[in-house]
C-alpha cells in the first residue's frame, strides 16, 4: 500500500513538474516574442508578423538607432526636431553642405519631412530610424532615388547617364560604351544609356528590395503552417502547437540581411 502510494506521489509530483515546465517554457517563448503580438490581444495578424521580421532582420539598425538617439539628447517622453538634429549632425567639421552622412543640410530636412509620417514637425524614435537608415522603409524609396540622381547628375536632365554613372565627365576619352558593361546593361532596361528614375531605384535598391520580399515570403509560409483556421491571423495556441516555426522569421548575428549601405 504504502509502495502504492510513494508512486503514486511520484507519478502526479512528475506531472506536475512536467506542467510546470511547460507553462515556463510558454512563458519565455512570449517574453522572447514580446513584439510579435505588441497589442497583446492574443493574435498576431500579418502585418505583426511582417513588423517581427523587419525588427528581427533590423535589429543592429535598432541598436545604431538607440545609439544615435542618446547621442541628440532627446528629454524623455519629447521628439527630435530638425532644428536638434541640425546642431548635432552640422558642425565646425560638418559643415551644411556637406554633413556626416554625404548629405547637405537642405537634402537632410527633406529626408527629414519624409521621414516625420504624422507630419508633426518632429521625430519619434521609429521615424529617426526611418530618417538614419532610409532603405528599409518603403515610403522612404523614392528619397533616397531622388538624392542619387542629385548626387550624380551633372547635367541635370533628371537621369543618370552612363558616364555619370561611372563618375567620369561628359564626353572624356575613357567614358566607356555602355553597351559593353554589362553591370550597367542589367538595369538600363530600355538600352538608351542613361538611368531613368525607376531604373535608378532597382540599382540602388535593389538587393534591399528583395529582403522585403523574402520577409513576405516567409511571412506566408509561417501562416501556411500554423493559421489552422485560415483566418490571417495566429492564436496563441497556433503557435505554441509549433514554435520553432515562428524561428524562421529570426536572423542570425552574421545573416546577410545585416548587411546595409548608406546611400
Amino acid at each position: 500500500m504504502k509502495l502504492q502510494q510513494v508512486y503514486l506521489a511520484a507519478v502526479v509530483l512528475a506531472v506536475m513538474a512536467s506542467t510546470l515546465a511547460d507553462e515556463e517554457a510558454k512563458k519565455k517563448l512570449w517574453e522572447r516574442l514580446d513584439h510579435l503580438d505588441p497589442d497583446h490581444d492574443g493574435l498576431v495578424t500579418q502585418e505583426e508578423l511582417k513588423n517581427f521580421a523587419f525588427r528581427e532582420r533590423n535589429r543592429d539598425l535598432w541598436e545604431d538607432a538607440d545609439e544615435q538617439w542618446d547621442s541628440m539628447e532627446v528629454p524623455p517622453g519629447e521628439k527630435l526636431t530638425f532644428q536638434q538634429l541640425k546642431e548635432k549632425f552640422y558642425t565646425d567639421e560638418f559643415p551644411e553642405d556637406e554633413g556626416p552622412f554625404g548629405r547637405t543640410v537642405q537634402q537632410d530636412h527633406t529626408r527629414f519631412n519624409a521621414s516625420d509620417q504624422n507630419q508633426d514637425g518632429a521625430l519619434d524614435k521609429e521615424e529617426f530610424l526611418a530618417f538614419l537608415w532610409a532603405e528599409e522603409y518603403p515610403h522612404m524609396h523614392d528619397l533616397i532615388t531622388l538624392e542619387t540622381i542629385e548626387d550624380l547628375d551633372r547635367n541635370g536632365d533628371g537621369a543618370v547617364s552612363y558616364n555619370e554613372y561611372r563618375g567620369e565627365d561628359e564626353g572624356t576619352a575613357h567614358g566607356g560604351d555602355f553597351q559593353e558593361d554589362p553591370e550597367f546593361q542589367e538595369f538600363d532596361k530600355d538600352a538608351d544609356g542613361k538611368l531613368s528614375h525607376a531604373e535608378v531605384k532597382e540599382w540602388v535598391l535593389g538587393p534591399t528590395l528583395d529582403m522585403i520580399k523574402e520577409d513576405e515570403e516567409k511571412v506566408k509560409d509561417v501562416l501556411s503552417k500554423l493559421d489552422k483556421d485560415e483566418d490571417g491571423k495566429l492564436t496563441r495556441s497556433e503557435i505554441e502547437a509549433d514554435p520553432e516555426v515562428i524561428d524562421t522569421l529570426r536572423y542570425d548575428d552574421d545573416d546577410d540581411g545585416f548587411i546595409h549601405d548608406e546611400f
